[in-house]
């Protein structure tokens, strides 16, 4: 509406207008009061829609402007947050770069095949030292109570190995780039109730103690299911 009053504003003014010569326009931008008169035939009631979008977007920039600082010491607090998360992170990465650089200098140049075939060893000696113990308790030769605490004790450990065992294998398998192109040897004493593929040898249930199978499979390791 706005736009159609100023273009009939501008056709009226035009009107009046059109026929002037130079030298009559000369005047009329020389003669204030004419210029005046020619302005007041024109309707110009767009000025006061003008004059009101302005008050409106006055009123809304001085909302937007109080709204803004109110929320200040939430910008500030947020802010503050966000500085000690992030030197706290940095201080994390140092750590874990301080761990990872220990740990390349104590395995050296040792591969993570290596590793992992020496973690599935300590598991199998772990595994035959528990059974050690239950015949120790079979024979008599050892109390109930110092079985058990060595029993589960010895347990505990082999679950723990074969889960850093289990993640390490995942680990090569999703970046081969990680590991070398060689396929390591099995273990010697190898039980094979801890690899895929093979049986559990039999055991007996007549036993105080737990010798059921182990529900916590080794990585799939293509040599010890083909091999």
């Amino acid at each position: 509406m706005t736009l159609a009053a100023l273009q009939a504003d501008c056709k009226r003014a035009i009107a009046q207008l059109r026929y002037l010569n130079n030298e009559e326009l000369d005047h009329i931008l020389q003669d204030n009061d004419r210029l005046t008169a020619i302005l007041g035939t024109l309707d110009q009631a767009y000025l006061k829609d003008i004059a009101s979008e302005k008050e409106t977007l006055i009123e809304q920039s001085k909302g937007m402007a109080e709204s803004n600082l109110a929320k200040e010491p939430q910008l500030v607090e947020g802010r503050e947050i966000i500085v000690q998360l992030s030197a706290e992170g940095e201080e994390l990465s140092n750590r874990v770069k301080e761990k990872y650089d220990k740990m390349k200098q104590q395995s050296g140049d040792m591969s993570l095949e290596t590793v992992l075939a020496l973690l599935q060893t300590a598991a199998s000696e772990t595994e035959e030292e528990s059974e050690n113990l239950a015949k120790k308790f079979l024979d008599n030769n050892l109390e109930i109570d110092e079985f058990l605490e060595q029993f589960l004790a010895k347990r505990k450990l082999v679950h723990l190995r074969l889960i850093k065992a289990e993640k390490m294998g995942k680990i090569i398998s999703r970046d081969p780039m990680l590991g070398s192109n060689y396929v390591n040897a099995p273990p010697m004493g190898v039980n094979a109730n801890y690899f895929p593929g093979y049986p559990p040898n039999p055991m007996s249930t007549a036993v105080p103690y737990p010798m059921g199978e182990f529900h916590m499979p080794m990585p799939r390791i293509p040599y010890y299911q083909h091999n």
